[in-house]
Formats: structure tokens, C-alpha cells, sequence
């Protein structure tokens, strides 16, 4: 099965409705895609528990690489966890 059309659409509202607009590799708001958290090359399902919120750039980014690689190489600092203040 190919990742696309309604069904993906509707996996990724329903990803961004359950956990949110956090980007889960960046930590950054603004999250508009749904990541694999295992990639779907890697035998990864399409079910939600394996989606998680992930900005379309960083998505791409990952690719299917193994999350603990990614954190490696883009840990995740936290002052980009830290609430947003505008004043």
C-alpha cells in the first residue's frame, strides 16, 4: 500500500489531532505531517500508534533513518521545548 490520497491525509489530521503540533524530531511547534516512527521500509505500519507529528521538512529529512541515529544527529535542545512567550 502507498502512502497518499485520503487515507494519508486523514492518518496525519488524526496524528495532529491525537499528539499534537509538536514536531517530534525537532521539538518545534508547527508539526503538518505525520512520521513514521518506524519507516514504512523498515516494516513499519501505517497505524496510528506508529505516527507521530513531524514538520514536513524534518520528515524528509529523517527519511527512514532509525530515531536514535536521528537524535544523535539532531538532538533536540530544551529551549526548543520551552513554552513560546509573546508578549
Amino acid at each position: 500500500m502507498s502512502w497518499g490520497g485520503r487515507g494519508a491525509q486523514e492518518l496525519v489530521r488524526l496524528t495532529l489531532e491525537t499528539y499534537g503540533v509538536r514536531c517530534h524530531l525537532c521539538g518545534r511547534l508547527g508539526a503538518n505531517s505525520a512520521d513514521h516512527v518506524i519507516p514504512r521500509s523498515r516494516n513499519g505500519s501505517d497505524a496510528l500508534a506508529n505516527l507521530r507529528p513531524a514538520h514536513r521538512r524534518c520528515n524528509s529529512a529523517r527519511q527512514d533513518m532509525p530515531l536514535d541515529e536521528w537524535f544523535r544527529r539532531h538532538p533536540i535542545r530544551a529551549q526548543t521545548l520551552a513554552p513560546s512567550r509573546r508578549w
